[in-house]
């Protein structure tokens, strides 16, 4: 199984644990009567609980029967035919590949992987790559900007891993060629963007 198979099928997973854990919480108010606080306070929890399961159990079926609109697929899609962009993808994440917090540097594609996340672009694409520090109620992040407008930031919280953004953007601007006017021979044989 490659890298965006595991990836489909971890995020599916999380989905159904998430709907899991809220199936269960339904439960428990449906069995304890639990909260009491207020007058049918059980049938709300319960009702409250039971929708947010439902909520989550929904996308992963919607994703099977539309895989096109899976976050991982459309994002594949993104930068050209999803089985080429995917199998691409596939045999340089079976490379060595740098890890940097969730930050995946392949030969030609910069992936953002934080678990719950995915985004990928490709080097060949990338025309900017800044950092920024901590600014009133902003944390640090990186931000890259792509040929066709697309500006990706990532932000260095918890919950999206830590990372150093000075590091991150010396790395891109490095695998993106960013600081010689000539770009390599393989970044022109990189996937164009197609929305």
């Amino acid at each position: 199984m490659g890298y965006t198979a595991r990836k489909i099928r971890g995020i599916n997973l999380s989905f159904f644990l998430a709907a899991i854990i809220f199936a269960c919480w339904a439960a428990v108010c449906a069995y304890t009567g639990w909260p009491r606080g207020f007058r049918a306070g059980s049938t709300a929890g319960f009702c409250l609980f039971a929708a947010a399961a439902l909520f989550f159990m929904a996308f992963p079926m919607i994703w099977a029967r539309y895989p096109a609109k899976h976050p991982v697929n459309h994002e594949l899609m993104r930068w050209g035919k999803r089985s080429e962009v995917s199998e691409r993808l596939d045999l340089e994440m079976e490379e060595k590949v740098e890890s940097i917090g969730p930050f995946r540097f392949t030969a030609s594609f910069l992936v953002y992987d934080s678990g719950h996340e995915f985004q990928l672009v490709p080097y060949a694409q990338i025309i900017s790559a800044e950092a920024s520090d901590a600014t009133g109620d902003d944390a640090p992040s990186v931000t890259v900007c792509t040929r066709n407008n697309k500006r990706y930031q990532w932000y260095r919280t918890w919950l999206h891993d830590t990372f150093d953004p000075e590091q991150i953007r010396e790395k891109v601007r490095r695998a993106a060629n960013l600081d010689s006017s000539a770009r390599p021979a393989s970044a022109a044989e990189a996937p164009s963007a197609e929305d």
